[in-house]
């Protein structure tokens, strides 16, 4: 059994805040918890909300309907409550007016401003009022929302904390005298607690464990939130974090570290990345190590940055000029995305090339209930301290040695007799700039012998259940594609979901051992960026294809819905292209539209 809660307000309400206290408080109680935000681009004004789906099992996925919307404006009202479950709950702060909804619904009005003054407390307050107004609807006590409280107001002081605490009391006392009857059935607690973390700070985490020592970045949404977490863990963990003028300016940062001999990365969005493609081709070239951390939202341009989309992968594969190797991956979860930091950052150096980490907003500003992982470990790869022979005048070390497999010893600055530059010019195996026809083509066989490695070491697509039909994914909709695998089996449809995290370069091999003769590809872009790249590399095609395009992530209901209708042969084309949104079709930019 899943519960849904829906936030609603406007931007400055305090609906995010509120979100994760109610995401953190029901992680804290043992259940499996995830959070979606969606808002516009706008600081002030348009429209916010904060889904969190509990459940007694692992949830990772926004859903359509909602057991409970809290609503802290008339906007919160009209837009979510059409989309309240069947005898759900309408929580409203009563500033809202009069609540028009269905019959079944059972509307708890709030005097948030009354509870307030009475406490002496400050209209921002409405928000954690709200919250302990929820409480009595599940029977749960206060103890748990002051700590959450404490946890997050202890830096403004004591006396903060005491008044925030006496908001949600108050209000508690207020819904348990005046709605006695109102409650809401929870599923069973799972009894052990759990991190609920974004994907960004699990990625930042992952980054840390797996040996990070220095990071650039120039803010951009959705990925400015790494930036944030490592800069509050920097003096903890001795590491460099540096906001650069821009990106150009980051990636030329992240490189230079590299081949300081620091683990280091870059991150930003698609439009910020378009600025360090240079720098990326030089990484190439000079074979340093840099991982390239990129959160994807709506394109091209501006497009509507404050949305989802995996449209940038193309991007990613063709990013700067010339050939050569690149490794791109793509996290499903928090999990996934903690061990792929600390996995990248030894893959980079391993094999002295540009890694990619490939997320979303979707998946970079969800909340998750993270179970422990453990960190891949640090491998530094063919790094050389010591023991080299002394260099003659004018000589170097051979830092492009032409060997067997492609991955030539690597010197750090400092090192003696290690001596070499690294420029985005070609060169010869002593580092030294070159034209020569023949000695080019060595460099270049040399660079490419680590393509038969990588693809051995390429990680098979994961396979969760079984059946005759498999749903392909990759990256962020792991969770709404195995949600929708259990939609599908309660319609007597079994399905098992294939993901992949390992995008590029891809072995035909392993990809042919998972998929079946009837592959149905699920992708968060129009034109179906990751089903070309399968077909280029390995020649396999899909039986179909689902796609969706308008900011959103795909919901299980959708994706479910759509398999249904190929199954049954109700629809007939290979492309099944989701145009309508089918709930809360909204723009949460402009809601005065709807007054």
């Amino acid at each position: 059994m899943d519960l849904t809660i829906k936030i609603g307000g406007a931007a400055g309400q305090g609906v995010f805040v509120l979100g994760r206290t109610i995401g953190r408080l029901f992680a804290r109680t043992g259940f499996y918890t995830f959070g979606y935000p969606e808002y516009p681009s706008l600081i002030r004004g348009g429209h916010n909300s904060y889904q969190v789906v509990v459940s007694n099992k692992k949830v990772e996925t926004p859903l359509s309907f909602n057991s409970v919307v809290i609503a802290l404006n008339k906007q919160a009202v009209k837009f979510h409550a059409p989309y309240i479950s069947q005898n759900g709950i309408l929580i409203v702060d009563e500033s809202a007016g009069d609540v028009n909804v269905r019959e079944d619904i059972k509307v708890v009005k709030v005097p948030t401003s009354k509870i307030i003054n009475e406490s002496k407390g400050s209209p921002k307050m409405a928000n954690i009022a709200l919250t302990g107004a929820m409480l009595p609807l599940f029977d749960f006590d206060l103890t748990i929302l002051n700590q959450i409280i404490k946890d997050e107001f202890s830096r403004k002081g004591e006396e903060v904390v005491k008044v925030n605490q006496l908001v949600a009391k108050n209000a508690y006392e207020y819904v348990k005298e005046h709605y006695p009857n109102v409650k809401i059935e929870l599923p069973e607690p799972v009894a052990k607690l759990k991190a609920y973390t974004s994907g960004n700070e699990a990625f930042g985490l992952g980054a840390i464990k797996g040996g990070l020592k220095f990071y650039a970045a120039y803010p951009m949404t959705p990925a400015s939130s790494v930036l944030h977490y490592l800069v509050s863990k920097a003096k903890k963990h001795n590491l460099i974090v540096v906001q650069a003028e821009d990106e150009i300016a980051a990636a030329n940062m992240a490189v230079g570290a590299g081949f300081a001999g620091l683990r280091s990365m870059t991150g930003t969005s698609g439009g910020g990345f378009a600025l360090m493609t240079e720098t990326v081709g030089m990484a190439a070239l000079a074979e340093t190590p840099v991982v390239f951390f990129i959160a994807q939202r709506t394109g091209p341009s501006t497009g509507m940055p404050t949305w989802t989309e995996q449209a940038d992968l193309w991007q990613i594969l063709g990013a700067s000029q010339g050939e050569f190797l690149r490794i791109i991956l793509a996290p499903g979860n928090a999990e996934q995305a903690f061990y792929l930091a600390g996995e990248a950052l030894n893959l980079a150096e391993e094999y002295q090339l540009p890694v990619f980490v490939l997320s979303d907003k979707f998946l970079s500003e969800s909340h998750y209930s993270m179970e422990k992982v453990e960190s891949p470990g640090i491998r530094r790869g063919k790094i050389v301290k010591e023991g080299l022979k002394p260099l003659e005048k004018g000589e170097r070390f051979k830092r492009y040695e032409d060997v067997e497999d492609g991955i030539s010893p690597r010197t750090l600055p400092g090192t003696p007799n290690g001596e070499h530059v690294a420029t985005s010019y070609e060169h010869l195996e002593d580092s030294f700039t070159t034209e020569d026809f023949k000695e080019r083509v060595k460099q270049v066989e040399k660079r490419l012998r680590k393509l038969k490695k990588l693809k051995e070491i390429a990680f098979e697509p994961d396979v969760y259940g079984e059946g005759d039909i498999s749903l392909v994914v990759w990256g962020s909709h792991l969770g709404p594609a195995l949600k929708a695998k259990e939609i599908l089996a309660n319609k007597g449809i079994n399905v098992k979901v294939i993901h992949f995290t390992w995008l590029y370069p891809l072995s035909k091999e392993k990809v042919e051992n998972v998929l079946t003769d009837k592959n149905i590809i699920i992708e968060n872009n129009r034109t179906g960026l990751f089903e070309r790249l399968v077909r280029a590399e390995t020649g396999i095609t899909f039986t179909a294809s689902i796609r969706k395009s308008n900011g959103r992530p795909l919901f299980p209901e959708q994706i479910a819905k759509a398999v249904e209708t190929i199954v049954n042969g109700e629809f007939k084309e290979k492309e099944f292209i989701i145009k309508e949104e089918e709930f809360e079709p909204y723009e949460f930019y402009a809601p005065w539209r709807y007054e």
